[in-house]
């Protein structure tokens, strides 16, 4: 396989990372070490373990939440205001996670965003209203949202008997979904929409309701 050097680098993960090497060699080139790589859209960062960069979602997102905000012009309309958000602003924000295991204080981070629209709307930085809100009109919290993706991502994956994909996700993958399955007591019968309607019962028991 060709390798084209110029558009190639390379980046570590994992133990002694930060760990000062000589590039590596691509034919008669030396192939630059990198903090960041952007692949498929994602911004992978070296680090002990794998990560990813949410600063450049961030960015977008914002930016799109911004441009729709322009041209309605009038946070009254609340439920035009949130679909577009949900549907044209949150997948940027989201892009990618549920593959990705999340510290908290990325969660965090991703939460604050994610409730700014929420924030805006609403009137209130109070934590308690912002999630009475958000089951009211519909909209699960950052963190089961996150849940409920990456539930269906792992699903998917551990489904998938055939391919490689498949075969390497399952030794991790197996894990950490029955981790998510035992914190919403969902069953492995359930379905797609099962588990949906479960993680929503949780938000509900979470709230009192």
């Amino acid at each position: 396989m060709s390798l084209n050097v110029n558009k190639s680098s390379a980046m570590r993960i994992g133990d002694r990372w930060e760990k000062t090497l000589p590039p590596p060699y691509g034919g008669d080139k030396n192939i630059p070490w990198v903090r960041e790589i952007k692949y498929l859209g994602v911004v992978l960062v070296a680090a002990g373990k794998f990560s990813v960069a949410l600063h450049p979602p961030k960015v977008r997102y914002f930016q799109s939440l911004n441009a729709i905000m322009g041209k309605i012009g009038d946070s009254q309309a609340v439920s035009l205001v949130l679909s577009l958000a949900a549907t044209n602003c949150v997948p940027i924000l989201l892009y990618g996670l549920e593959a990705c295991s999340l510290t908290k204080a990325q969660i965090h981070s991703l939460e604050y965003a994610y409730n700014a629209i929420f924030f805006k709307v609403f009137r209130s930085f109070d934590a308690q209203v912002i999630l009475h809100c958000q089951f009211y009109t519909g909209y699960l919290p950052l963190r089961k949202m996150h849940d409920l993706l990456t539930i269906r991502f792992l699903n998917a994956l551990l489904a998938d008997k055939d391919s490689l994909i498949g075969f390497l996700g399952r030794p991790v993958g197996a894990e950490e979904v029955q981790q998510l399955r035992n914190k919403y007591n969902i069953g492995t019968s359930l379905s797609h929409a099962g588990v949906k309607k479960r993680i929503w019962e949780v938000f509900a028991d979470d709230l009192g309701l």
